[in-house]
């Protein structure tokens, strides 16, 4: 269960409000031409050089290439975990069998009324569906503050699931055998 994010917008495409001002800057461009003539060519010649030039080199793209990176390394924390949960619940190793039934019964049991197995499995689903929804929003071109966000969200719900996998893992040890489903 491997989830890679979506490449990165190449920077030959820019955002939609970029579009804007490189249009608005044509426009100029093509009225300082039509007025000025040759003047206007000598104008136009520099102020297409520095847009070409500030659109190659956008100096978020590096921080923004970063940021999407760490989202990764955090999803795959998120996976992992999940990962984890889905081995002990379907492997029919003869060592997740035991765990399952002889030893973390109640871990299988969303219903089960010990808080922290409740909590597992809420955040268990939650994380699922977080990651097809971080897949649709890394889709879009994110600014660095909408970066950084997202990883600050994508850490934190890395950590809860790990946590709570942790914490359900030992309630349902010392539930034990002796577990009854209600």
């Amino acid at each position: 269960m491997h989830h890679d994010l979506p490449p990165s917008r190449p920077p030959s495409l820019p955002s939609p409000a970029a579009r804007w001002s490189l249009l608005i800057i044509a426009l100029c461009c093509v009225l300082l031409l039509v007025t000025l003539k040759q003047s206007g060519l000598m104008l136009v010649v520099p102020i297409l050089a520095v847009t070409f030039l500030v659109i190659r080199h956008r100096p978020d793209e590096s921080e923004a290439r970063a940021l999407r990176s760490s989202i990764q390394l955090s999803l795959e924390d998120i996976t992992d975990t999940l990962d984890q949960f889905l081995l002990f619940r379907d492997s029919p190793e003869a060592e997740h069998l035991a765990d399952r039934t002889l030893h973390r019964p109640a871990l299988l049991d969303p219903d089960c009324p010990d808080p922290a197995i409740q909590k597992f499995h809420f955040e268990f689903h939650g994380c699922r569906s977080y990651i097809h929804r971080l897949h649709a929003r890394l889709a879009a071109d994110l600014s660095v503050p909408e970066l950084e966000a997202l990883l600050a969200t994508t850490d934190a719900r890395a950590l809860e699931l790990r946590e709570s996998w942790l914490a359900a893992r030992g309630a349902a040890h010392r539930l034990g055998t002796d577990y009854k489903r209600y």
